[in-house]
């Protein structure tokens, strides 16, 4: 008895399912970084982090991190983090959390807006793993507002940030296999790299 026990916490602790993605970051046709992405599901409590490298050069060499750790609980959002450091520093640490009837987003440790939700079931880093069949709206972590999202195509969809800026994301078979990226500064690609 005490072995089902033993083995019963064992299950509870490891991770039901787990899947990870790898992109390659493209502008040009050459290569400026990864991205490696991974899900994983236990019991009712989704988990997405993403970890984005990228290096280019405009007047002198830029190297951008991003990272991102999203919580999702019965298909609402509990909590999200994304921490973005450019050439060394610190440019964005934003966090959103589920704070009762709504959730509060915080900049950098200091409260910034009250999102008037009840509950957040799609957000941007989700793009990575699955297909937005019927959204029109997405939570962007990083910024704390929504942006609209639309099908365009077979299996194809534009998504537009409130300054006008645009990302179109390419799927097949509900996997995200390219995503064209519009991050003012500079545009690039995110190509998945099959394992």
């Amino acid at each position: 008895m005490s072995r089902f026990i033993l083995l019963m916490l064992f299950v509870a602790i490891i991770p039901l399912k787990a899947q990870t993605l790898h992109f390659k970051v493209i502008h040009d046709g050459k290569s400026l970084g990864t991205l490696d992405a991974t899900k994983t599901v236990t019991g009712n409590t989704v988990i997405y982090t993403s970890h984005t490298e990228i290096e280019y050069h405009l007047l002198v060499a830029i190297k951008v991190v991003y990272d991102y750790h999203v919580t999702y609980t019965n298909g609402h959002l509990q909590e999200a983090k994304a921490h973005i450091i450019v050439r060394g520093n610190d440019k964005t640490k934003a966090k959103t959390v589920k704070e009762g009837s709504a959730y509060g987003y915080y900049s950098e440790g200091a409260f910034v807006k009250k999102i008037p939700a009840e509950f957040i079931k799609h957000s941007i880093v989700q793009l990575l793993f699955e297909e937005p069949v019927g959204v029109t709206k997405i939570y962007a972590e990083e910024h704390g507002e929504y942006h609209n999202i639309r099908a365009i195509g077979d299996h194809t969809y534009l998504k537009t940030a409130p300054n006008g800026n645009t990302n179109t994301y390419y799927y097949k078979n509900g996997l995200l296999q390219k995503s064209d990226v519009n991050a003012g500064v500079i545009k690039f690609s995110i190509v998945n790299v099959p394992q």
